[in-house]
C-alpha cells in the first residue's frame, strides 16, 4: 500500500508510532493556546466557554499521563524497553498538566 503523504509527513517529524506522540501532544497543546491567544477569544466567549477550554486541557493531559504511564509500563514489560522511555512520557505529560493548571488558573484571574 502506497503511502500517504501525510503519513510521510508525520514520519518525517519523527511521530510516526505510538511512541513518539509525545511531540505531537505538545504541540497540538502549543496550538491550542495559541489559537486562543491569537484570536482574543476571551472577548467575546462566554464564560462556560472559557472555563470549559483549560478543564478540557486539564482532562486531556491527565488521560495523557494515564495512557504514557500505561503503555510505557506495558511496552517494558513486553519488549524490554528501557524505562527512560516512561519517564520522558511521564514528565511531558505531568509539565502539560502544570501548564493546563496555570492556564486555568490565568483564565480564572481574568474572569474574576
Amino acid at each position: 500500500m502506497a503511502e500517504t503523504s501525510t503519513a510521510r509527513f508525520f514520519k518525517g517529524i519523527g511521530v510516526g508510532s505510538g511512541s513518539r506522540s509525545i511531540l505531537m501532544m505538545v504541540i497540538a497543546w502549543a496550538l491550542n493556546v495559541l489559537w486562543l491567544g491569537l484570536n482574543y477569544f476571551w472577548r467575546f466567549a462566554s464564560v462556560e466557554v472559557l472555563l470549559a477550554i483549560p478543564i478540557l486541557l486539564l482532562l486531556y493531559a491527565l488521560i495523557a499521563l494515564l495512557a504514557y504511564t500505561y503503555w510505557g509500563v506495558r511496552e517494558v514489560r513486553e519488549q524490554d524497553a528501557p524505562y527512560a522511555n516512561v519517564m520522558v512520557g511521564v514528565i511531558v505529560a505531568v509539565t502539560l498538566l502544570y501548564f493546563n493548571y496555570n492556564l486555568l488558573e490565568f483564565v480564572l484571574g481574568v474572569l474574576n
